[in-house]
């Protein structure tokens, strides 16, 4: 019997997100999400992979409110 690795549920765990993972938390596009990611502080470079800084990230959400 093979069994299946399974993801988390939720991403509450993560402290970087993809940029595709930040797309589907907010509904917004992924052209949108990079523009973003240029004019704040949340992105994060690791090798060649941009991430995004899911704290940071929260707490720009929560200022433009």
């Amino acid at each position: 019997m093979l069994r299946k690795k399974t993801q988390p549920e939720a991403n509450n765990d993560k402290i970087l997100i993809s940029v595709k993972e930040a797309c589907e938390l907010t509904g917004l596009s992924e052209k949108t999400m990079r523009s973003l990611m240029n004019e704040n502080c949340f992105m994060v470079r690791i090798g060649r992979r941009t991430l995004i800084d899911k704290k940071k990230f929260q707490k720009w959400i929560d200022r433009q409110s």
